[in-house]
């Protein structure tokens, strides 16, 4: 029997860390943004109008520089790592996401909506951990 480790490890240079890094923040910066972008263009009419401000609100173009960063980093990472493994452990972005809507915008969750997003991680590590 192999040892657990050696399972995930393989597939984890330092790169592929970086990369996976880089996704997590990146993708948690998208949606960040674009709530905010949304938020603030939320009273608008959609129209000519709100296209204008939409591409033009920094909050838009953070969401889209994080979105181009998801992009670059999600590449690197399926190029070093298994796509069986490198699209589960992407649901770490629930936590960083639910994390970043609690303290930016303060919204707020219940346990069962936070025992749900843990359930997702139990089954991320399940999945990474998993013996061929």
């Amino acid at each position: 029997m192999r040892d657990r480790s050696s399972v995930l490890l393989p597939h984890f240079t330092l790169c592929s860390i970086l990369a996976w890094g880089g996704l997590i923040v990146s993708e948690t910066l998208a949606q960040v943004a674009l709530k905010a972008a949304g938020d603030r263009l939320g009273s608008m009419d959609f129209g000519v109008g709100w296209v204008m401000s939409a591409i033009t609100d920094p909050w838009t173009v953070a969401g889209v520089i994080g979105y181009v960063g998801a992009f670059a980093s999600w590449m690197t990472v399926l190029n070093r790592i298994p796509l069986s493994l490198g699209f589960p452990l992407t649901s770490v972005i629930y936590v960083t996401v639910t994390a970043a809507s609690v303290l930016l915008f303060r919204e707020e969750f219940g346990v069962l909506r936070w025992s749900g997003i843990m359930l997702i991680v139990v089954g991320v590590v399940i999945i990474g951990t998993e013996e061929d």
